[in-house]
Parts: C-alpha cells; structure tokens; sequence
C-alpha cells in the first residue's frame, strides 16, 4: 500500500480528533467563563453547526480513500463516522429550538446524543489510526 494513502487517511482522522480535542478541551470550559449566557447562546450556535460540518466533511474524505484504498471494513468504519457526523449536523436545529421553548427533557437528551455522537467519532478515529498503523491493509 502506498504510503502517501496510508497517510492520508492516518491525517484524516487525526485531524478529527485535534478538532473534537479542541472544542472539548479548549473551547468548551471557557466559553460560559467569559462569556455571558447570551453571548454563550450566540456563540455555540454559530460554533457548532460549523464543528460537525468540518467533521462530517473529514469523515466523508475518509470514506472516500477507504472505499478506493482500503478494506470495507474500513469503509464501513469511516461509513460509521459519516453517519454520527451527518446526525450530529441535522440534530443542531432540534436542540436549539428545544433549548428555546424551555423544552430541558428534550434538550438534555440532544445534547446527550450530541455528546455521544463526539465520543464514537474520537473512539473511530482512535481505532482507524491504529489499525492503519498496525495493520497491514488489505485492498479489496
């Protein structure tokens, strides 16, 4: 397999987890800090939208080079990730509008899919990287 492919798809989603690692990490903690609860508001809703975009684009590239350059279950796994980043984009609309008619059952399991969306995102990456680094690839 050639190396520049390998790489690739090793950058793909590194880059992922460098964003997710970025706005969990560093975003995330300061924001209501510095930030007063509208200006928090305005924020994360201009932030996020933009968040899961970068991600399910990623995501799509990494699907691209698994399907042509790898095996398919490194197609399913990167499928995997295009789908909890498609879903993690589409629900944004849903939690702000619960969030805005005071709907908090609602809103809190959202922002829990959301979360959980995030944490099968980084696992992915983490175990696509280390397969791609361990594993010999197959091309099928």
């Amino acid at each position: 397999m050639n190396t520049i492919i390998i790489s690739l798809l090793i950058l793909c989603y590194a880059l992922a987890l460098g964003i997710i690692f970025a706005q969990v990490l560093l975003t995330a903690p300061v924001i209501f800090k510095v930030l007063d609860d509208q200006n928090a508001s305005n924020f994360l809703r201009k932030i996020f939208p933009r968040y899961y975009l970068l991600l399910l684009l990623i995501a799509l590239l990494a699907l691209l080079i698994s399907y042509l350059f790898f095996n398919k279950l490194d197609t399913y796994i990167a499928l995997v990730a295009v789908s909890f980043s498609l879903l993690g984009y589409l629900i944004i609309p849903l939690t702000n509008i619960a969030k805005d008619r005071g709907w908090s059952n609602i809103f809190k399991w959202l922002h829990n899919l959301s979360v959980f969306n995030t944490i099968v995102i980084t696992i992915i990456a983490i175990i696509q990287i280390f397969r791609v680094t361990t594993i010999q690839p197959i091309i099928s």
